[in-house]
This record gives C-alpha cells, sequence and structure tokens, in this order.
C-alpha cells in the first residue's frame, strides 16, 4: 500500500522531527565517541552497568549502523554510508575483543548481519563479512534445534520465552533468516525447521492435569525474581518483544513470503484466538495484558494488571501482531482486532498509556512508529490525530544539551543511551522515517512489518 499522505499542519511538524533525527546522526558520526559518551563515569543504568556492549544490536555498534543506513538509503549522495563503515570497523573490533556471541537478533549474530546487510546496497558491499556471519548463526540455530529436539535444552512441561522470542530466541534469528531465505538454501530449511518448532509450539501440554498452550511458561524459566515470586505457578507471556506475539508474525510472515508448512495457518489462527480471548477492556477501553496468569488461564481467575501500550509489552505490540496476521490470512476479524487495539490505545490518557520516556521499546518512539504503519496500512484519516498525540511528546523530550539529543528517564536526571532498543539511534530512526515508515527493512527484527 502506498504511503500516507499528511496534511499541511503535520507535515510540518514532521519536517522538524525529520531535522532533530538528523541532528542526531551528526552527533553520532564517530563511533568512539559515542562509546565514550555511553561508558562515561556515573552513566549507570538501573541494572548497575554502562548501557553499552559492542556487538550488541539493542545497545552497541550494529543497532546504530541501522541508523546510518537509512540515512544512506534516503540520500544515497550524502556520505552516510562512510560513517555507517566506520561502525562496521569499529564493530569488527570489538567481535575480536568479546568474542563472538550468540545467533539472537537483539544480542547476537543475527543483529550483527542484519545490520551490515541493510548497509550492504543490496548485497553489493559486506559480502564475505556477512556469509561468515550468516554461516555462524545457521550453525548455533541448527544445533539449538537439535538440543531442544532431545530434549537437552529447556527441558519440560513448558518452555522459556528465551528460546522463541523476539529479542533472544527463534523469532528474532528466525527474522533475519526469513529475509535471506529465497537466496540461501541452508538458511530456507532453516527456516521450515524454525516453523515446524512453532506450530509445534502451539499444540496444547498436560500441566497439573490442566490443558493449556504449549507456550507456557513455569516458574523456573521467569526472567526475574520478581516475576518468579509474582507466579509461583508460571504464565503465559503476551508481550512482543518475549511472547507469543513473536512466533505469531515469524509465521504470519513466512507465509506472506510463500513459505507454508502442514499446520502452519492454523497455528497462526490458535495464537490469534488465544490472544484474542484474552483482550481485556476497563474504563479507559481495550488492552492486552503482558502476562496471563496460569490460574487465569485454567481456572478463569481475574488478572486486572494494566501493561504498558508500548511496543514491547502491552496493546501496541499486540494489536500490531494480530493486525499483521489477519490481514496476511485475510481475515478482516481478526485484522479488526488488531484496529480497534489502536482506537483504544488514544481514546485513553496519556498517562494511562504507562510509556517509559522517549525510547523505541517502552517509550513514545516505538509507539509512534506502530502508529505510523497502522496509518500506512489502513489509509484511515484518524490516525493523523493519532500521530500527533505521540509525536508532540517525543518531540518535547528532545533535550539539546544532551549528548544524544534524547535521555532515557528509567532513572531521575536520565541516562545516556545511544542503541536502537532504547537509546538515541532508535528514535532518530523513526524521527527519520516519518514520511517513509514501512518501505525499509530497518524495522524488520521488531516483527512489526
Amino acid at each position: 500500500m502506498t504511503a500516507h499522505t499528511f496534511q499541511n499542519d503535520l507535515a510540518e511538524k514532521f519536517s522538524t522531527a525529520r531535522a532533530i533525527g538528523v541532528e542526531i546522526a551528526n552527533r553520532m558520526k564517530d563511533p568512539k565517541e559515542v562509546r565514550q559518551i555511553i561508558t562515561a563515569h556515573g552513566n549507570i543504568s538501573i541494572f548497575g552497568e554502562h548501557p553499552w556492549r559492542d556487538t550488541a544490536f539493542s545497545a552497541g555498534y550494529p543497532g546504530i549502523i541501522l541508523l546510518f543506513a537509512e540515512l544512506d538509503r534516503q540520500s544515497p549522495e550524502e556520505g552516510w554510508d562512510l560513517i555507517a563503515h566506520q561502525y562496521l570497523l569499529a564493530l569488527q573490533e570489538g567481535l575480536q575483543e568479546e568474542g563472538y556471541p550468540n545467533s539472537s537478533m537483539f544480542g547476537g549474530l543475527a543483529g550483527i548481519a542484519f545490520a551490515a546487510y541493510t548497509v550492504s546496497r543490496n548485497g553489493t558491499r559486506y559480502t564475505r563479512f556477512i556469509r561468515n556471519i550468516t554461516d555462524l548463526i545457521i550453525e548455533e540455530v541448527s544445533a539449538s534445534l537439535k538440543a531442544f529436539v532431545s530434549g537437552e535444552l529447556w527441558p519440560g512441561p513448558g518452555i522459556s520465552p528465551a528460546f522463541y522470542d523476539v529479542i533472544m530466541g527463534l523469532s528474532g534469528s528466525g527474522r533475519y533468516l526469513l529475509e535471506i531465505a529465497n537466496d540461501d538454501d541452508r538458511a530456507y530449511k532453516l527456516v521450515i525447521d524454525i516453523l515446524k518448532f512453532m506450530v509445534k509450539l502451539t499444540d496444547p501440554i498436560t500441566v497439573d492435569g490442566y490443558c493449556v498452550p504449549g507456550w507456557y511458561v513455569p516458574q523456573r524459566y521467569q526472567f526475574t525474581e520478581e516475576d518468579k515470586e509474582h507466579f509461583p505457578k508460571g504464565n503465559f507471556n503476551c508481550g512482543l518483544a518475549h511472547g507469543i506475539p513473536g512466533p505469531l508474525v515469524l509465521m504470519s510472515k513466512a507465509l506472506q513470503k510463500g513459505i507454508k508448512i502442514d499446520g502452519q495457518v492454523e497455528a497462526i489462527q490458535r495464537i490469534c484466538e488465544w490472544l484474542i480471548n484474552h483482550a481485556k477492556e476497563d474504563e479507559s477501553g481495550l488492552y492486552w495484558p503482558s502476562f496471563v496468569s496460569f490460574e487465569e488461564e485454567t481456572a478463569n481467575d481475574k488478572n486486572s494488571e494494566r501493561s504498558r501500550d508500548a511496543w514491547c509489552y502491552g496493546t501496541a505490540g499486540v494489536a500490531r501482531a494480530l493486525f499483521l496476521a489477519g490481514s496476511i490470512l485475510k481475515d478482516e476479524e481478526i485484522s479488526r482486532w488488531g484496529i480497534r487495539g489502536y482506537d483504544a490505545i488514544y481514546s485513553r490518557p496519556e498517562k494511562v498509556w504507562n510509556l517509559t520516556g522517549p525510547t523505541f521499546c517502552h517509550g513514545y518512539a516505538g509507539l509512534l512508529y506502530l502508529t505510523l504503519l497502522m496509518a500506512k496500512d489502513t489509509q484511515e484519516e484518524r490516525y493523523e490525530g493519532y500521530i500527533e498525540r505521540i509525536l508532540d511528546p517525543l518531540m518535547d523530550c528532545y533535550d539539546t544539551q544532551a549528548p544524544l539529543g534524547y535521555k532515557d528517564i528509567e532513572i531521575k536526571d536520565g541516562i545516556d543511551k545511544a542503541g536502537i532498543l532504547d537509546g538515541a539511534a532508535g528514535i532518530a530512526l523513526v524521527l527519520i522515517s516519518l514520511n517513509t515508515a514501512g518501505e525499509s527493512e530497518w524495522n524488520y527484527p521488531f516483527l512489526i512489518s
């Protein structure tokens, strides 16, 4: 579908916002300087460490490369590719120092390969580097799937989201493999194996005498001690970043690309039905929770806990996943649930969105970009008002005194972050893509298009 054409007043805001995005990119031209800013004394995250790792797509050189790759795509004569090249050199140094990470998208090899792929000018550059990294991804993902089938990984009943999710698991690495599957027979075959696993993941299992979805997460596989305490009998993760919407989108995108196996359509429908059945409604409208507890799934206990309206968890990510799945299946009823989700978000006050600052993962930038994609896909005029509502607070967060223009406000005075997930690069990518949302591949790792 063609890009949405916006009214003049919003177009002017887009121009101002894009200028901010380019300014951020200019501040990030020197990879070593960016690294120094983030690893400066006192720039410590809530996890007690500097929010940086050279080789991490989420918080290092690979994600930042996407910013310069997109600027190069939009303005190929302005030399942004030369800056991306310097980042690739810094990334290679990081690989030598840190060693090669796992195969994941946001912390591992898939993110590195994807970053190099985006700046390769349609595969004409960095071919050896990309091939070598891809070889490692295929080797590790293949080994992981074999270990899972043999029972060596994640003994059941249930499974850890880390094996199948977008951030660490097969939904993320699978998205990269899906993108190259038509040109690499090994990747194609591995995508088939991933799809077989994901179809199997949707089969019901028995836990404590109850029949529950196969993506059940037992207490021992919860990510945090707080979640282990909160969910003593386990839960079902609903977030796009870590939950079942990731496999839903990957299976749907594979279907869209003509890759289909037995049970795939039924698995997509099964996940959609489960998510729709677990939609909730309160005085602020329709929403999806972050988790469904084991008790709620088996005994219909009600969980009234609200979630963010963000990419990572909550209505924005889930509704987008449902919209994509419905569109690909040509099932208007499923797609309408996605549209209803966005109408609900923008019917409630901003404070109820529960967003944490300007970032992509759990902040304004992510919700803005998802809303732009919905505007493009639906061509509905009401999205202009939605976009303006979310763009204004994002622009208000811009701080000319901050080294990279934006801070993540996870702590009182904010913290400097550079990466794509919760840093300046992700925000800048959204700001330079307001008129081109969905036209390039930089957003693919988020499994939103």
